[in-house]
């Protein structure tokens, strides 16, 4: 009896050994999963690229006829978003540090301020007449929306997102450019031909560069901050400014029509889309020699240089698309279709925003709100001044005519929407009807400038340049 109990308890020890002996081998083989699971998950995350920090930046295109923004990963060269800004987006600027994109609409007469992590639009600010350029300082504080239309400029505080001053310019300012250090702010003066200097600490101009002939359009600047190279309309140039010496100092013969240029970071080479003969022209710096002309497609206007130098991008307005150049071989590389009119584009650090400098990290140029009481009144007056628009003429090729009618007596002021410098008189009396009469728009002027004619009689406006132009009648 006892050996028969024994002997179950023997093997009900054996049962209950062999049951802990599973249960320890269960848990261990579950804690070297588990270890395993880890260092798995550990290795994959190591091996997984930042994406966020390793990305290029990406390109804005603004399409004119669209009212869009395009905005394109220029590693695959793909659309990856399109967002709705205002009437007639003109100019686009990146903010140096990347995080706004600000896109100036010239008919709604705003600015769309898009937060470029979520690609939508995070406000508008009302500025001047009929705005045209954008840039920043150099820091990242300011920035200057020129209002061409009213000869002045808008100062935007970038990070309180609110208008801070209005400054006077000279006559149909266009746009406009930092310098390296983020002191002072240039600005071209078409009409004037002329560049108005302002202090970005006092936000007022201090100086006034006269003698820049030709109708100066766009601008950038040399990385040392010592020279302005300015596209100058009228000529088919590009004018070398010195800054020390404040004046033009030499020219060089680039292609037909009103230009943008943009330099590489370096300073080694401009690129400058000519819109009027369908180039892109590539100047060295260091000789001011032109080494290569580049055909894009027809209307280029625009130019953006990515911050490695390795590629340009050129909106091509007459094709819809976006045209990408390899800097090494100054050749064609890639087309990217867009909507309506591409007409500007923009990356982050092209147009001089990437010159940043110690001192314009370490100098606060932050001043307090003022719009002086003068530019108050001198807007107000301007308002006060303007006319009733009658009649807008379609955009005219070459060669392409545009005719009206004038059935009322009185004083008609005429200018060109994409280039309003360019402005003629008319004046309606009384007598005997007079037959058609013919105006002529070529190198970027109306002639005659002025016309004197009778009720009833007919105009025919024929455009001669090579690039697109329209006539406003107003009263």
């Amino acid at each position: 009896m006892i050996q028969k109990h024994l002997k179950s308890s023997y093997v009900l020890l054996v049962l209950v050994t062999s049951l802990l002996l599973v249960v320890a081998c269960t848990n261990e083989q579950n804690a070297q999963s588990e270890s395993e699971n880890k260092k798995n998950t550990s290795d994959a995350t190591e091996e997984i690229p930042d994406t966020e920090t390793e990305q290029n930046p990406l390109v804005y295109v603004n399409n004119q006829e669209a009212n869009t923004v395009q905005i394109i990963d220029p590693t695959t060269y793909i659309v990856v978003s399109t967002v709705d800004v205002g009437e007639k987006p003109t100019y686009v600027q990146v903010t140096p540090d990347g995080t706004y994109t600000y896109v100036v609409n010239s008919k709604s007469e705003d600015v769309s301020i898009i937060d470029t992590k979520s690609n939508k639009v995070i406000k508008t600010i009302q500025v001047g007449k009929a705005p045209k350029g954008v840039n920043f300082t150099t820091d990242g504080k300011w920035a200057y929306v020129i209002n061409e239309g009213e000869d002045t400029v808008t100062v935007i505080d970038v990070i309180k997102m609110e208008k801070s001053a209005v400054i006077n310019t000279g006559k149909f300012p266009h746009n406009g450019i930092s310098s390296p250090d983020s002191s002072k702010f240039y600005v071209t003066n078409t009409a004037s031909n002329s560049i108005s200097i302002i202090d970005t600490e006092r936000q007022s101009v201090i100086n006034t560069i006269e003698g820049v002939k030709d109708l100066p359009h766009n601008v950038t600047i040399t990385p040392d901050g010592k020279t302005l190279w300015v596209t100058l309309t009228k000529s088919n140039a590009i004018g070398i400014v010195d800054l020390k010496v404040g004046e033009m100092v030499e020219t060089i013969p680039v292609g037909k029509g009103h230009h943008v240029i943009d330099l590489t970071n370096d300073g080694k080479f401009a690129y400058v889309a000519n819109i009027g003969d369908d180039t892109v022209t590539v100047i060295d710096t260091a000789t001011k020699e032109v080494i290569k002309s580049i055909k894009v497609g027809q209307g280029p206007h625009g130019i953006a240089i990515t911050p490695d130098n390795k590629e340009v991008y050129v909106p091509v307005t007459e094709e819809n698309i976006l045209v990408v150049i390899d800097t090494t071989t100054n050749e064609v590389k890639q087309t990217i279709e867009t909507d309506a009119f591409p007409f500007f584009t923009a990356i982050v650090g092209s147009r001089g925003t990437a010159y940043f400098t110690e001192s314009s990290r370490a100098e606060n140029h932050h001043s307090e709100e003022k719009i002086s009481e003068t530019q108050k009144t001198s807007n107000s007056s301007q308002r006060e001044a303007s006319k009733t628009v009658l009649e807008s003429s379609p955009f005219l090729k070459t060669d392409e005519t545009y005719t009206y009618t004038f059935k009322d007596y009185g004083e008609y002021a005429i200018h060109c929407d994409p280039h309003p410098y360019m402005t003629m008189t008319i004046i309606v009396k009384d007598g005997e009807k007079m037959g058609e009469q013919a105006v002529e728009i070529k190198n970027y002027t109306y002639t005659p400038e002025s016309l004197e004619i009778t009720l009833g009689t007919t105009v025919r406006w024929i455009n001669k340049d090579t690039v697109q132009h329209n006539a406003v009648i107003e009263k």
